[in-house]
């Protein structure tokens, strides 16, 4: 008899986010709560299940549960610590929303500073390889993109916040034509762009300043 998957509520991926034992929870969660915003309503737009992208939403950065500046180390140990709950598909989404091709997970893992054990490296590569992206994990590379602790933003905004916060790299230009590749994909399945489905994005780019994005520039 086939095992039945665990799935995880959105009920029990909130307790997961309030219980985390880290300081300074706050943003965190914030950031985790529009990523699923965004996830829910690209899901919807795209006909799948929003209720399940919404959970992937919350909890793609469980990785961070314990610290914030985990750096690539938080894929794996979000991906170890929801398999050890029980959560497979919540789980995948925690090793692939970082990566946005096959072509690319080699280069962000061996990069200097990557804070990953060789087999670690391996098991992550391999695992990729072995299964690809589906179309929930590039919602989720998308919404991750998107949506920060300050609200829902364009690609473009939160890239920039993110590269002036932990700094720019050789494979910083590959990482940026990755995304821009998976959101072409997604909006030739849409038929559109995909901020037609967020107008608040002109809303929160009129209310935040340069200033809360541009973190230091010194």
């Amino acid at each position: 008899m086939e095992k039945l998957k665990k799935e995880l509520s959105i009920e029990e991926a909130y307790k997961l986010l309030e219980e985390s034992p880290r300081d300074n929870k706050e943003l965190w969660i914030k950031h985790s709560v529009n990523v699923a915003i965004v996830a829910e309503r690209l899901a919807e737009e795209l006909n799948l299940n929003s209720k399940k992208a919404y959970v992937f939403g919350l909890i793609h950065d469980i990785g961070r549960r314990k610290r914030e500046h985990t750096g690539l180390r938080h894929v794996i140990e979000g991906y170890n610590y929801l398999i050890s709950l029980g959560y497979e598909e919540e789980a995948r989404v925690c090793l692939t929303h970082t990566f946005y091709s096959r072509s690319l997970v080699k280069p962000n893992l061996v990069k200097e500073h990557t804070n990953l054990t060789r087999t670690e490296i391996n098991f992550i590569m391999d695992y990729i390889n072995k299964n690809g992206f589906n179309m929930y994990d590039k919602i989720l590379q998308i919404a991750d993109n998107m949506g920060s602790a300050s609200g829902i933003n364009t690609i473009e905004r939160r890239r920039t916040e993110s590269m002036l916060r932990y700094g720019i790299t050789d494979i910083t230009e590959k990482n940026l034509k990755g995304i821009f590749k998976v959101q072409n994909e997604i909006e030739n399945k849409l038929g559109h762009s995909i901020y037609k489905a967020f107008p608040e994005v002109a809303d929160n780019i009129t209310k935040t300043l340069i200033k809360d994005v541009v973190v230091d520039l010194k």
